[in-house]
């Protein structure tokens, strides 16, 4: 019984040991990285894979996977004639980088460190031989100063030794000064290769990373796997160049990327795409909890949030706290959590408790702005869009960013100059586009160009297919405009009292063409009934824009759509005039609201 036991515990020895050199033996193969989709923090790579396997089950060992790889997001898929049983990832160390790069860099610096080591010895030898040659100097020196009919050597051999040393120490001066310089080039090029070497380390460690297929083929047709995974380390953000050309009415918006990835492995001619989805890797949804309330007493605590300080302040009609900021805050909060799905379970519940809370305990203003709050979280990050990039694109995996082309559109322009001397004594031309192409432009920083000239910076909002939006090409010089308040009346009728403004507004057009215009100014307004503001006249007449009437000029702004003469400057300039009551009681005063300021 214990020779069996022997036999069987030997020969199961065996069996592990055969399978082990077996797993061992299995070559690793990498694949090409064929495509790549850019989110905002991560990226989804694919590799293909070509294999001619023989029919049955097969083991292969992917290698070479990134540092930031994303184990739970491996996933594969294949041809009809092969099936994926299993993925697995494991990891093991490595005693150095094999890539190419990094060996012809480490021996450049290699060589580079001998470089500069030889010549810090030579340096050092040479001050070794200076120090030698002084001591023979002072002798020099000294046999100069005794009786040369008692001395040893005669003048003209001190004259001929004198003269021996200035030419050593002259010699040895110039190979200390190319020596030093030297050392200064070389100790540049040390540091600008040791900085190539740690950006060829971003993201890079001494781990092997693999992926184990176990696969069961059908047939003896050739197959190819894709194997994807997410990894970390990868983002891309918007933008832009506006070229405007307004005698052609049309401004070119060049819409580009600034992508970069340190992910710890370079795309290399892969097709990109960049996306605005959040990939999620917990399928099950969040499950909503019942939210129980009681009553508490309205009693501040010691130290009173935000909620409580808003209630206290609406219970005495002392104004209202705003709270549209800490609801801004839990709205990104939310969206950052909801991509964990389940996950996120305990934090999605605290967050929707505390969104309700603020809710039941906020004033009305602060509700109406925590609506203008949601429609804006809703229009940035609510949109999801993906742009397949045209051709092969190599990014490495670097520290530095790389600027791709997402797409050219050149958009008809309605160009006219902005001119708002309650804020400003500059005009600026402005543009109103529509985006008649099929590309999505995302929120991005974007420089303005006016007719090839750059005018400074901007922010393109998001724009969708077939919206209109506005931007501007900076300021025109050619243009001035100035401001005045004219007159000011008062008069006393019963308890109130009436002022009255008379505003002028000159603008003048240096060009030697006409010049299209929009001017912009405001009376105060008021929801206080015991103020009542009037305009009285003005001329010209306000803008008949269906728009502007509907909104703005409810809102006490005033629009005027001009068109400036050619040179009508001083007495010429085109004049604007308007005015305005004011009446109010007799004891009061008027002054910008809380909410202006």
């Amino acid at each position: 019984m214990k020779t069996r036991t022997q036999v069987f515990v030997l020969a199961t020895v065996a069996i592990y040991l055969l399978t082990a050199s077996a797993f061992a033996e299995l070559p690793t193969i990498t694949g090409t990285i064929s495509k790549v989709t850019a989110y905002r923090g991560q990226a989804l790579v694919t590799r293909t894979i070509s294999v001619d396997l023989a029919p049955g089950t097969s083991e292969l060992i992917v290698g070479n996977l990134p540092a930031k790889i994303i184990p739970e997001s491996l996933y594969a898929q294949t041809s009809e004639n092969l099936t994926v049983l299993s993925v697995r990832y494991r990891e093991r160390a490595v005693r150095a980088d094999t890539r190419e790069e990094v060996k012809a860099l480490d021996a450049q610096i290699k060589t580079v460190r001998n470089q500069l080591r030889y010549a810090e010895r030579d340096h050092k030898h040479g001050g070794n031989l200076w120090a030698k040659y002084d001591n023979i100097w002072k002798l020099a020196v000294d046999a100069s100063h005794v009786d040369l009919n008692r001395g040893l050597l005669a003048s003209e051999q001190i004259q001929s030794l004198a003269e021996y040393l200035q030419s050593k120490w002259n010699t040895l001066h110039q190979n200390a000064l190319k020596l030093e310089d030297q050392m200064t080039e070389l100790k540049e090029q040390l540091e600008l290769l040791n900085r190539k070497r740690k950006a060829l380390d971003a993201g890079r460690s001494r781990t092997e990373r693999e992926a184990v297929l176990f696969v069961r083929k059908t047939g003896d047709q050739k197959t190819a796997i894709e194997l994807s995974y997410l990894v970390n380390g990868a983002n891309w953000l918007p933008q832009y160049n506006l070229r405007a050309n307004p005698d052609k009415s049309s401004v070119l918006i060049e819409y580009n990327a600034v992508v970069n990835q340190t992910s710890g492995e370079d795309w290399n001619g892969v097709a990109l795409s960049l996306s605005t989805a959040e990939p999620a890797m917990v399928a099950g949804a969040p499950v909503l909890e019942p939210m129980a309330v009681v009553l508490a007493s309205r009693q501040l605590p010691r130290q009173p949030s935000a909620v409580a300080a808003d209630m206290q302040a609406g219970r005495r009609g002392a104004g209202y706290i705003d709270l549209s900021g800490d609801f801004k805050k839990l709205s990104r909060s939310r969206r950052e959590q909801s991509r964990k799905g389940a996950a996120a379970q305990k934090e999605l519940g605290r967050i929707a408790v505390s969104n309700q809370a603020l809710e039941f305990a906020a004033s009305r203003k602060s509700l109406e702005k925590m609506k203008e709050q949601i429609s804006e979280i809703a229009r940035i990050e609510g949109v999801s869009v993906t742009y397949n990039l045209p051709g092969k694109l190599t990014l490495p995996s670097r520290t530095d960013q790389q600027l791709v082309t997402v797409a050219a559109v050149t958009a008809e322009a309605d160009f006219t100059l902005v001119a708002t001397p309650l804020l400003t004594d500059y005009v600026y031309l402005q543009a109103e586009l529509l985006n008649a192409s099929k590309t999505v432009f995302l929120p991005g920083p974007a420089s303005m160009f006016r007719n090839g000239e750059f005018v400074g910076k901007s922010n393109l909002p998001i724009v969708t297919v077939g919206e209109k939006f506005t931007a501007g090409f900076g300021i025109d010089s050619q243009i001035q405009v100035l401001r005045e308040l004219e007159d000011k009346k008062t008069r006393i009728q019963g308890g109130n009292r009436i002022d009255t403004y008379h505003y002028r507004i000159a603008l003048s057009n240096y060009r030697g063409t006409p010049a299209e215009l929009r001017l912009l100014d405001r009376l105060p307004s008021t929801d206080d009934n015991s103020i009542k503001i009037e305009l009285l006249k003005t001329a010209p007449e306000l803008s008949k824009d269906a728009e502007y009437l509907r909104i703005l000029r409810k809102k006490g702004i005033l629009r005027w759509d001009m068109n400036l003469k050619p040179n009508s400057v001083d007495q010429n300039a085109t004049v604007v005039n308007y005015s305005f009551t004011m009446e109010y009681d007799r004891n009061m005063q008027i002054r910008p609201s809380r909410a202006a300021n």
